[in-house]
């Protein structure tokens, strides 16, 4: 019994099919963030906010590389933050500060993303006296 080309064609394509699949597809890990907020200090022409920030996987490996997005504002009026630094302290950790322009609540978004990691998110809310 012989076996026609047209089904070493198909197992072939198939087969290129799988290996290119696989070598495309790249699952999202879980990530961790654990987030601490120090208490506000007053600063000239305001308050700063210091936030340090670890992210790891699930194992507890800390993930170096994340891009961090941060977005703070009043929840009281229309007023957001301007010139908020991050810096990359390795091994997993940041630390974050965010100038804040006057006493009241605020509300500060976090989001972290890191290649082969599910993006991660968090929303602090403080009250600056």
């Amino acid at each position: 019994m012989r076996v026609r080309p047209v089904f070493w064609c198909l197992l072939a394509l198939s087969c290129l099919g799988i290996l290119i699949f696989a070598d495309t597809y790249q699952p999202s890990l879980p990530a961790f963030m654990q987030v601490h907020l120090m208490p506000t200090v007053p600063v000239s022409g305001g308050y700063e906010a210091r936030i340090d920030l670890h992210l790891s996987d699930s194992e507890g490996m800390p993930i170096d590389q994340a891009q961090i997005k941060v977005d703070a504002y009043m929840t009281n009026m229309v007023m957001s933050a301007q010139h908020i630094q991050v810096f990359t302290q390795g091994d997993g950790n940041y630390r974050i500060l965010i100038p804040l322009s006057m006493a009241g609540p605020w509300a500060i978004h976090l989001q972290a993303s890191a290649n082969g990691f599910d993006p991660q998110q968090q929303k602090l809310f403080t009250q600056v006296q």
